[in-house]
């Protein structure tokens, strides 16, 4: 009799630790996701869809076939509550058992910590998922249609995905120049960082003067230690008193990890990130791996706003092969993998060049970083993306980033 191993997600680590999983352990030992998403969908491109460079057809690929086809089992539920006593957890449609459990749920928006934030009960749109794009997208070019307006990008007090307020000023930038409506159009960043480019992991060399230089040649105004204090359908207000006029704004929110496992003693920290070892296992259940956004990963460093870890897919996907190995260890033994010396790679797109970036390991004092604009990187994540869609549509190998 084999072993039950569970992942719940279906994104960057959920679905990579399950393919992963079935190439380290036999058959005998049965793998299940279950995620409330059939659709895994290339999140780096969100900012390509908003702008209506992108359909999402194209960033999008239904897993359950895929799946199965390896031999793994794909349930469509969302899961309600974890219960790690008894080696289960609760979805809408029914319960889960498992011996080996790898959480890779990923975030949770907290638009409620902030009055006016989010798109459905605030006066601000999101980047998150093809839904939130899609709308974002058709409140932009309403805002662009009027003619003239102010345009507000920025991070909310603990959000850590913080690159698509970036790249979605410098796109926007763009699109205004090529359409010759630049001139009409104010267009502000803030931003929870200490500085420009700080990303949460105390910035990366020479990139913070590179953002400074190309927000200044954009004409982008920008402002950091920013704690938000209210949307409203006129303004954008901060904690300080400023007021940004609010024609159209995108406002990244702090992450919750999941409710699901919200007040289980030892499982999860009050955001319901779970916490994991050198191994990536949590310290309590040992049984239950967390990857991606799932795992709680501790801000190194003191900011005078929360600020949060950023995890990139390509981080996400590193985390599951990680799991993967160290739950395959656990059951036929041999060593295991540490997994928290991650890299980072990183390609930001701003509509008329890039960014491309990569460091090792993702905190200072670093043994490599490497940092470059130019149309080559924003070309390359164009190639990145359309590879990698077609990896997974067609079972091409995966292009070695890391992962």
């Amino acid at each position: 009799m084999g072993e039950k191993i569970l992942v719940l997600g279906s994104s960057f680590g959920g679905y990579h630790s399950a393919l992963n999983l079935r190439k380290h352990l036999s058959r005998e030992h049965s793998i299940t996701v279950v995620s409330s998403d059939n659709e895994f969908t290339f999140i780096p491109s969100l900012p390509w869809v908003v702008m209506g460079w992108r359909k999402p057809s194209a960033i999008q690929f239904p897993v359950a076939g895929s799946l199965r086809r390896k031999g793994i089992d794909f349930v469509q539920d969302t899961i309600v509550r974890a219960d790690p006593e008894n080696n289960r957890v609760i979805g809408e449609k029914g319960e889960y058992e498992y011996h080996y459990l790898i959480a890779a749920t990923g975030s949770e928006l907290d638009f409620e910590a902030i009055p006016g934030l989010g798109p459905k009960k605030g006066y601000s749109y999101s980047i998150f998922s093809v839904e939130e794009a899609l709308n974002a997208r058709d409140a932009l070019m309403g805002a662009i249609d009027k003619g003239s307006g102010s345009l507000v990008f920025g991070n909310a007090q603990g959000a850590s995905c913080l690159g698509p307020v970036y790249e979605m000023a410098m796109m926007v930038d763009a699109y205004l120049r090529r359409k010759l409506l630049r001139n009409r159009f104010k267009l502000s960043l803030f931003t929870n960082e200490p500085y420009l480019g700080h990303f949460g992991v105390n910035g990366f060399g020479m990139m913070t003067r590179m953002l400074e230089d190309e927000f200044a040649d954009r004409d982008v105004e920008w402002k950091v230690n920013c704690k938000l204090a209210q949307v409203t359908p006129e303004n954008v207000e901060l904690e300080d008193g400023e007021k940004l006029k609010n024609d159209f704004s995108l406002i990244v929110p702090a992450f919750f990890g999941s409710h699901a496992y919200i007040g289980i003693e030892g499982l999860s920290n009050p955001r319901g990130f779970i916490p994991g070892d050198d191994y990536l296992a949590n310290p309590k259940y040992q049984n239950v791996y967390a990857v991606g956004v799932s795992l709680a990963f501790p801000p190194p460093f003191e900011t005078r706003v929360p600020v949060g870890v950023p995890k990139t897919g390509q981080m996400s996907a590193e985390m599951a092969g990680v799991a993967a190995h160290n739950i395959a260890a656990d059951i036929n033994g041999g060593p295991k993998k540490r997994g928290k010396d991650f890299s980072v790679i990183c390609i930001a797109d701003a509509g008329d060049t890039g960014f491309y970036l990569s460091a090792s390991p993702l905190f200072p004092p670093r043994n490599k970083l490497v940092h470059k604009k130019g149309k080559r990187a924003h070309w390359m994540k164009i190639a990145f993306e359309k590879y990698y869609m077609a990896s997974l549509r067609y079972g091409l190998p995966h292009l070695d980033f890391g992962w």
